[in-house]
């Protein structure tokens, strides 16, 4: 059978497939690519199966103990055994307590085989290490795709493409940091072909270390924006932060980017890569070659790819997601298959909830739920979307904190709700501390419709619903700190829902 991975967040990944075509690892294997200690257990024993959460099916897995936010798996290293794990990577000084444990039981024990027991130095560093040696036994190229924003539909669009014609490994939700990323490889099978794995950062540094485990043959860089600015420090360093993908690549290998994104071109160069662009100007390798359209609610255009033209109609509304549907063809293109394959798959392309799906409101109204994650880049795009999709309707902006924007933070709120107020949105509604900046930087634009500010997310969902009418177009967006999927969801229902009373503050 072949690997499957489980974490405490009780998130999987999970490839189907036949015995043979399993990624086979020994214990020996594992405990010098850990630098380990085997403590117990044979050398030879084999391993198809990895766990991180003691919740799930543990039936001849080995259980990597892994420390996370709120809980440390070492903990659980004796609960693992006892649910039928053939093995336990764990830290030293657990993994020895756990063999002393076993000599007392003794034949009492209710671990009835001999179970493989592997000291390491940091249980977080050897699940990276497992997964780099499945990743190197397999034959599939690996692609890499990293960005400010779009990076987890861009996945998702990719994988579409590629699936009706390749056998296809792909990060699941946003499984983009250094828990994530080994999980998606962990699910390589012999028979793979390519694996799409999304990389995340926060600051320098961290891209390079992913890329250490991933080694991508062809890069995606989506975007280059002010996301995570409390931490990367400035627009300079999340450029460098995102290029350090292209300066892992293989010389020869593939590199797909925006194109007229100066800030970032000044870190990939001299670099011996096929480069692809993609964008709205017409100088980019990839772009559309007429005006979008839409058609029973796919979008719908001409897309020009390095010299060749295509008809397609993607499984979404959204002009921006277009971006990230070009850039997916880039990397589609850089492994040698037709353009014609992707008018067909791009009619199944399914894009993640809560990224800007259109559902429908009682009353006749429309809700675009993409309360995921938001950054000034991702939240001008929302409102872009929400001006376009209200066509006569009444727009309505529901907007939450963007979170860790640094000292900029005021600055940067303040210029979201001044594009909301360029773009004519009918009422503003800011949800947070964060986001008073969008009441000010509406009012400084001279917003004429209404503008509504709420304390928290609790204060909104006892006073947001009386604030939108029959008809009404509205978007929801939030960081994910937000959690303003609550509020969609009583949206949608139609529902009534208790909270604190409401405070609320209104301006015109």
């Amino acid at each position: 059978m072949p690997f499957k991975i489980d974490s405490r967040e009780q998130m999987a990944v999970s490839i189907a497939g036949k015995t043979e075509q399993v990624i086979t690892l020994t214990a020996q294997e594992i405990r010098r690519a850990c630098a380990g200690e085997l403590l117990a257990g044979a050398a030879q024993t084999p391993v198809t199966r990895v766990c991180t959460d003691t919740r799930a099916s543990l039936s001849e897995c080995l259980f990597v103990a892994i420390r996370g936010e709120h809980f440390d798996g070492n903990e659980f290293a004796g609960e693992a055994l006892l649910k039928g794990a053939t093995g336990v990577a764990a830290e030293s000084g657990a993994a020895r307590r756990l063999v002393a444990e076993l000599a007392l039981a003794g034949e009492g024990s209710a671990v009835t085989a001999a179970p493989v027991v592997i000291a390491v130095p940091e249980t977080g560093r050897a699940l990276k290490q497992i997964a780099s040696l499945v990743a190197a036994r397999s034959h599939a190229q690996v692609i890499g795709i990293t960005g400010s924003t779009g990076k987890t539909s861009t996945k998702d669009i990719l994988s579409c493409l590629l699936k009706p014609q390749l056998n296809v490994v792909a990060s699941r939700a946003s499984f983009n940091n250094e828990v994530g990323v080994p999980l998606t490889l962990l699910a390589i099978t012999n028979d793979t072909q390519v694996a799409v794995v999304e990389m995340g950062m926060q600051s320098r540094g961290e891209i390079a270390g992913l890329c250490s485990i991933v080694a991508p043959q062809i890069a995606v860089i989506t975007n280059i924006g002010p996301a995570h600015l409390e931490y990367a420090g400035s627009l300079e360093n999340i450029a460098r932060g995102k290029a350090e993908i292209a300066r892992r690549l293989p010389p020869g290998g593939g590199l797909v980017l925006p194109f007229g994104d100066h800030l970032l071109q000044q870190f990939l160069e001299g670099l011996n890569v096929r480069r692809i662009t993609f964008g709205f100007d017409q100088a980019a390798d990839i772009h559309p070659a007429g005006p979008a359209r839409l058609e029973n609610g796919r979008l719908c255009c001409t897309i020009a790819c390095l010299g060749e033209e295509l008809d397609v109609c993607f499984n979404f509304d959204a002009r921006h997601q277009l971006l990230n549907a070009m850039a997916a063809i880039g990397a589609y293109r850089l492994l040698g298959l037709p353009l014609a394959g992707v008018a067909a798959a791009g009619r199944d392309v399914c894009l993640p909830s809560m990224r800007g799906e259109t559902l429908s409101l009682p009353g006749g109204g429309i809700l675009i739920n993409d309360c995921y994650n938001a950054n000034p880049m991702s939240m001008n795009a929302a409102l872009e979307h929400l001006a376009a999709a209200s066509n006569g309707r009444r727009s309505v902006a529901v907007l939450g904190d963007m979170a860790e924007l640094g000292p900029r933070s005021r600055q940067l709120h303040r210029q979201v709700g001044a594009a909301a107020a360029a773009l004519g949105i009918d009422c503003l509604v800011a949800i947070g501390e964060l986001a008073a900046g969008f009441i000010e930087g509406a009012r400084g634009a001279g917003a004429l419709g209404k503008l509504h500010y709420f304390t928290d997310r609790e204060a909104a969902i006892s006073g947001v619903r009386e604030l939108i009418r029959p008809g009404d177009a509205v978007l929801v967006k939030g960081s994910r700190c937000m959690r303003l999927e609550q509020l969609s969801g009583l949206l949608t229902a139609g529902g009534k829902e208790g909270g604190k009373t409401s405070s609320r503050r209104e301006s015109r």
